[in-house]
């Protein structure tokens, strides 16, 4: 006869704030991975959740500005722009080369 360990959810654990509408956001942020490097894309996603969409676009917001992805090595400069309704473009001007990254608010939906 085969046993199986029941599962049994951490009554512990915190929950994650929500709202009146039961939403709980995010903020990721994507940008390419040193080089050559493996994986070549890296997708950061905060553990602060937010209880709104608008609070959680004003850190993305904030994000866009202040984050320092590992390229380019020696940054010139940085231009954002608003790409859609919940994210932001950010260009980054090296000494050599351009990089760019994505900051995003995004909703918590569940996990499996």
């Amino acid at each position: 006869m085969t046993s199986y360990e029941v599962y049994s959810p951490d009554e512990t654990a915190t929950p994650a704030p929500e709202d009146a509408h039961g939403e709980r956001w995010r903020v990721a942020i994507e940008y390419s991975n040193n080089g050559q490097a493996k994986p070549p894309t890296i997708v950061g996603v905060s553990e602060t959740y937010h209880l709104t969409r608008d609070e959680a676009m004003a850190a993305a917001r904030k994000q866009a500005f202040e984050f320092d992805p590992p390229d380019p090595f020696s940054p010139q400069g940085r231009t954002v722009y608003r790409d859609g309704p919940d994210g932001f473009l950010v260009i980054i001007r090296g000494a050599m080369t351009v990089f760019h990254m994505s900051v995003r608010a995004v909703q918590f939906v569940g996990s499996a």
